[in-house]
């Protein structure tokens, strides 16, 4: 798997590096087993494929990091998301410095940071790719949605927030992230009321934004506002198949999904898994 990192050393927990590193991890389970790859050979290896970006959430180790992805590359190819005849030709794992359990503010700065190498990851493999898929968890959507959110005319083509932790108000209009929305094509919001984690943590995490329920919990705060004016946002109910913040990487009935979306397929505005 290839892995892009703005972690300070490719690896620290909370210091952002200066400039994008990239490496192979031929498994991911290995740490110790590792190739250097040069930003122009990640760019030639994205020629005319549809790359796929995963962008993982809060209060994660590298190490957990490599697992969760190595996880969900297997998943994605048994869904037929990944392989020869797949949906994305390249999968890239993001990683940035995600911080601790008690340190939510100060990761929730970084994710911000962290969002403008995002952006420059974006916008090297949109200079080869055919298109750019990103998939994040919990607090990558603050991430992605930040990578997007200024004028430059960086894009994605399909936004998938599983368990997202921003609040529920932040895509409607005059809200931060609303700008973020044209920037993609389509924006999927996965969410599930069995959540522990963003029920019982994140509003008072949040705070800067207000007590505000997440976004993965129930989905937008008004279903009239994201039909009318958040034209391209599409959500998605997922409690009956997500019981936990980490779920959705486990659950096949997500992936399942996540192939009609990156396959093109007519989605409904409101649905449950």
């Amino acid at each position: 798997m290839i892995v892009v990192s703005c972690r300070q050393g490719f690896g620290s927990d909370c210091k952002l590096a200066g400039r994008l590193l990239v490496r192979e991890y031929p498994d991911p389970a290995r740490l110790d087993e590792l190739r250097d790859v040069g930003m122009s050979e990640l760019r030639d290896r994205a020629a005319g494929q549809t790359v796929g970006v995963l962008v993982h959430g809060y209060n994660t180790k590298l190490s957990e990091v490599l697992t969760a992805y190595g996880e969900m590359q297997e998943r994605m190819t048994r869904a037929g998301l990944l392989g020869r005849q797949g949906c994305y030709g390249l999968l890239v794992g993001f990683a940035w410095p995600g911080w601790t359990r008690v340190a939510f503010l100060l990761a929730r700065r970084a994710a911000n940071q962290a969002g403008l190498f995002l952006r420059e990851l974006m916008n090297e493999l949109r200079g080869t790719a055919q298109a750019v898929d990103v998939q994040t968890h919990s607090l990558g959507a603050r991430v992605a949605l930040s990578a997007l959110r200024k004028k430059d005319g960086t894009a994605a083509r399909h936004v998938l927030l599983s368990a997202a932790a921003v609040d529920y108000t932040i895509l409607e209009p005059g809200r931060f992230f609303q700008p973020s929305l044209r920037a993609c094509a389509r924006c999927v919001v996965y969410h599930s009321r069995r959540d522990k984690v963003l029920r019982q943590a994140f509003p008072v995490g949040d705070s800067p934004d207000g007590i505000q329920p997440a976004l993965g919990l129930n989905g937008p705060r008004s279903r009239a506002i994201t039909l009318r004016a958040c034209p391209n946002v599409h959500v998605v109910d997922c409690a009956a198949v997500v019981g936990e913040h980490s779920g959705y990487r486990k659950a096949d009935a997500y992936y399942q999904h996540w192939y009609r979306v990156a396959s093109g397929a007519a989605l409904e505005r409101y649905e449950k898994l």
